[in-house]
């Protein structure tokens, strides 16, 4: 069983956060997530055919388009009537 040196904070498909820590029994999907050897005392054994949620991408923020001109161009002359 894959056992924590330290509390970690993992986020799940959905993304709901998570925290885990020494003394928790890690699933499998956070157990592939988890990718810093440095938290672990005792690393997971990799599995073939361990599944992996998608993760949910979140859409790209919309362009703005560029302010138009006015008429005009600015350079016309202002008539001071």
């Amino acid at each position: 069983m894959a056992t924590l040196k330290t509390n970690v904070h993992v986020t799940d498909s959905a993304g709901v956060s998570h925290v885990f820590g020494p003394a928790d029994e890690v699933p499998e999907w956070a157990q592939v997530l988890i990718t810093n050897p440095k938290a672990w005392q005792d690393p997971p054994t990799p599995r073939e055919s361990t599944p992996v949620a998608p993760s949910v991408k979140k859409a790209a923020p919309a362009k703005r388009a560029a302010p138009r001109r006015r008429a005009g161009g600015g350079d016309a002359a202002v008539s001071g009537d």
